[in-house]
């Protein structure tokens, strides 16, 4: 088994997202996992175990491998990143074998890891520091949009398209308290997950619907700042339900008694780095109606989605469907949506990950 060392620009104390499920996945296939997030404040290198990691996944605290790292020529900053890397492997007691890199502020360069194998993965469009020296540094290059895709393929050693991948959970054994009798107060109702600060996020465009629609309670989950944004915007109304941040595991529940779901963001401002939202494959592995603003990577998907051109498309169509949201929400059309989510779990995700290093897939088979 290997040793994988995966660098996030986001903790493993964040909302649980792709780099996340990966080290998970990982770690359930025997491999001893360090998961490296932002660097440390606190002076020396230590390994904190994971309580459900299976004693094969590991958090790396570690402060930054030198100031100004950045400013340094090229050589000297990838002899320190290589001593740092070293120093790790010296902490850990075994060498790395893979370096897996979600981010480019840090260890773009991946020279600094010599023969291990090494990938890089972009998740975010506007993670735009060093992406094309990631890429032309990595053995594989993933991009989980075709805007990622079109800006790393001219430099990119070798590069494959895989989207999000869906997390298995029990729906059935994770739910917060008084979920029922909430879901309970109105006929229709209508889920929002995600950070719900977001500058992305089109306000006016669901304030517009609390409004012209106050059958339908608005459940919406996510970290908020209140009376800010859409807390601000939308509190007051009798119809809104403010959850604040839940846990991965309650989730399901949620999107499961969901009539619509919804993806509201000011889309044509940001067309190419809203492409492809994370909390997508989390809607479609509920089977629930989703109606979203423009998104690239399912435009061409209207079996899966609706998709609205402009506010006032997306306004009828709410309409429609909370007009009668059974028929949006029939057996096949369930089954089809959650079929989707299927063919793309975290352990189906890897093993196309796995067949496209070809032989040295074997080191995170």
């Amino acid at each position: 088994m290997s040793t994988i060392l995966l660098i996030s620009p986001e903790p493993w104390e964040g909302h649980f997202v792709s780099k996340h499920h990966y080290a998970m996945e990982l770690a359930r296939r025997g491999h001893q996992v360090l998961f490296y997030g932002p660097p440390d404040t606190s002076p020396g290198i230590r390994l904190e175990p994971v309580a459900d990691g299976q004693g094969r996944l590991q958090v790396l605290r570690a402060p930054k491998v030198a100031p100004g790292l950045r400013f340094l020529p090229g050589p000297l900053r990838r002899s320190l990143e290589a001593r740092w890397l070293g120093q790790v492997e010296k902490t850990l007691g075994r060498p790395v074998d893979v370096i897996w890199l979600f981010e480019n502020s840090r260890f773009y360069d991946l020279r600094f890891a010599g023969s291990r194998l090494k990938i890089y993965q972009q998740v975010d469009l506007n993670q735009n520091f060093q992406p094309e020296s990631a890429a032309a540094t990595a053995d594989l290059s993933i991009a989980i949009s075709a805007p990622i895709e079109q800006r790393l393929s001219p430099v990119a050693r070798k590069l494959i398209r895989i989207t999000h991948g869906h997390a298995d959970r029990n729906a059935a054994q994770f739910r917060p308290e008084g979920l029922d009798q909430r879901f309970g107060r109105a006929m229709v109702n209508a889920v929002l997950i995600g950070n719900l600060d977001i500058a992305y996020m089109d306000v006016p465009l669901l304030a517009q619907l609390v409004s012209a629609h106050p059958e339908v309670c608005f459940h919406f989950i996510g970290t908020y700042t209140a009376g800010q944004g859409l807390h601000g915007a939308t509190s007051l109304a009798p119809n809104t339900v403010f959850w604040g941040r839940q846990p991965a595991d309650f989730l399901p529940a949620f999107l499961n008694r969901a009539d619509v779901l919804l993806v509201a963001y000011l889309a044509d401002a940001h067309l190419d780095q809203l492409a492809n939202p994370h909390k997508m494959m989390e809607y479609l592995a509920s089977g629930r109606c989703i109606l979203a603003t423009r998104t690239l990577e399912y435009e061409d998907r209207p079996d899966l989605i609706e998709t609205a051109l402009d506010r006032a498309d997306y306004a009828r169509r709410f309409g429609l469907i909370a007009a009668d949201p059974a028929a949006w929400n029939s057996a096949e059309a369930v089954a089809r949506r959650q079929a989707f989510a299927h063919q793309n779990t975290y352990p189906r995700q890897l093993d196309r990950i796995v067949q496209a290093l070809g032989p040295r897939g074997s080191l995170i088979s």
